[in-house]
């Protein structure tokens, strides 16, 4: 798991913190396997119930018989999941077995449901009965779903969490100032979107325009010299195969930038002789907030037209995207 660090410290943007994450895999393969088998072999199963005391525990809803496809009764447990849920008992909140490991499994399932954001509504519609819940619901999305350190990081599903919050007529202003303003940075340079230009100059001083850049495809990085996770990422770069092979032959083009300015430790540092190096003059990616750089290093890759094909990656997927493409050329060549 990468380790990074937030540059954005202000009260509207999550100050990050190494912090504990419930597993989230066993516990939604078990309840996904289940509704599989259960199918498969015709097996009636009323409910799972979480191992936890007979006071306090979670409870799924009962998913109807006449439901037999399996996709479908995933799609109706996502929707019901929080059916059982007292949203008015506050003191279901500190027992993290309960309350946050049925938040870790409820979001572990959206991504094989059509119906995430409808779910996700009724979520925060019935936790607006208690603003204690609801706030700790809110920080739950922002832990495993914002927060980049997370393993469960997932930009789709955090934008249906605050577009649920923004759009609630129930729910008052002041709590919706800080998920309105989320929203608007998450909605930045989305995948299929033309990135935003912007301009560095260069150690000879010239100063390159995103938009004049010719390659089949352009890697970003954003990033602070200073940063011990950005020397990381610069080493995996610069001893990748696949980045190395596709600048070597003029497919890929690697775009360093300094976000902070002619820093020291931009002076000082080198980099590959491929990479296009600069600094952000003005500092206007991170004052404007033209990109999304809540952490450092952001990866953006880009294809021929600039529009975006992944969106704060990492180096593995990066070369993995790469290894499909070429393996689907290959079958394609056949």
């Amino acid at each position: 798991m990468q380790v990074r660090y937030l540059i954005q410290k202000t009260p509207d943007v999550l100050t990050h913190t190494r912090s504990f994450h419930l597993s989230a895999s066993s516990s939604y393969m078990k309840i996904l396997l289940t509704i599989l088998l259960a199918y498969h072999f015709g097996i009636n199963i009323p409910y799972l119930q979480a191992q936890t005391s007979q006071s306090q525990s979670f409870r799924l809803p009962s998913i109807p018989d006449t439901l037999s496809i399996p996709e479908k009764r995933v799609a109706y447990l996502a929707l019901h999941y929080w059916d059982y849920f007292d949203f008015t008992d506050t003191t279901l909140i500190a027992p993290t077995e309960i309350t946050e490991q049925a938040f870790v499994d409820f979001v572990s399932i959206l991504p094989y449901t059509p119906n995430a954001s409808a779910a996700i509504d009724t979520l925060f519609h019935r936790a607006l009965v208690e603003k204690e819940m609801l706030y700790h619901f809110i920080s739950l999305g922002d832990k495993y779903l914002y927060e980049p350190n997370s393993p469960m990081h997932n930009e789709e599903l955090y934008i249906l969490i605050l577009r649920a919050l923004v759009d609630n007529p129930h729910l008052e202003e002041k709590d919706k100032i800080r998920p309105r303003h989320l929203l608007e940075i998450a909605l930045k340079n989305r995948p299929g979107d033309v990135a935003a230009d912007f301009t560095v100059t260069c150690r000879d001083g010239k100063r390159r325009h995103l938009s004049k850049l010719k390659a089949n495809h352009i890697l970003l990085y954003f990033n602070d010299p200073d940063c011990e996770e950005c020397q990381r990422v610069k080493e995996c770069l610069s001893s990748s195969p696949r980045v190395n092979e596709l600048l070597e032959f003029g497919r890929l083009k690697l775009f360093s930038v300094c976000i902070d300015g002619k820093t020291d430790a931009w002076e000082k540092t080198t980099f590959p002789p491929h990479w296009i190096d600069g600094y952000d003059e003005k500092r206007q990616l991170r004052h404007e907030r033209v990109y999304d750089l809540k952490a450092m290093p952001t990866l953006y890759l880009l294809d021929d037209k600039k529009r975006v094909i992944l969106k704060d990656t990492s180096v593995e997927q990066i070369e993995t995207w790469f290894e499909k493409q070429q393996k689907c050329r290959k079958i394609i060549s056949k």
